[in-house]
């Protein structure tokens, strides 16, 4: 019975240090991506507008097809 608390004792802290290494990667690509310079997020935000604007258009010509008006 020792033996099997043993075992789950370390592979419990086996997986438990390999989830925190993860988390840490995550959290630095996180930093990364908010320290774009002010160019990049003005080029972000203009493609996200424009795909926004298209989907917009998009959903209204599926509107008029479904059912004859946009609202």
């Amino acid at each position: 019975m020792k033996k099997v608390f043993f075992i789950a004792t370390i592979s419990l802290t086996l997986l438990a240090s390999c989830r925190d290494n993860k988390k840490v990667e995550n959290m630095e690509e996180q930093k990364i991506e908010t320290t774009l310079s002010p160019e990049v997020m003005r080029q972000k935000e203009d493609s996200l507008k424009i795909v926004r604007e298209e989907n917009r258009v998009k959903d209204s010509i599926q509107q008029v097809k479904n059912h004859g008006h946009a609202h």
